[in-house]
């Protein structure tokens, strides 16, 4: 088994997309498009987090410890 790196891997990647059919395509289409929402909301909600943070807008860790409480139950 041959063992490439991120550079390698693109390269071979790029060089047999020409090549891929339909669903392999849509496959990686998929998967590169879910990546993107992810990483869009990962971010939004960590600037989300800041404001709310800059705002003051937090609990205390007695207010936090409350609510995760009554998680579950």
């Amino acid at each position: 088994m041959v063992i490439m790196n991120v550079l390698e891997k693109r390269d071979f990647i790029h060089s047999h997309l020409d090549k891929a059919d339909e669903k392999v395509i849509n496959e990686l289409y998929e998967r590169l498009r879910e990546e993107e929402i992810l990483k869009a909301k990962l971010t939004s909600r960590a600037e989300k987090s800041e404001n709310d943070i800059h705002s003051g807008k937090v609990f205390s860790r007695e207010e936090a410890e409350q609510r995760t409480r009554s998680v579950g139950r």
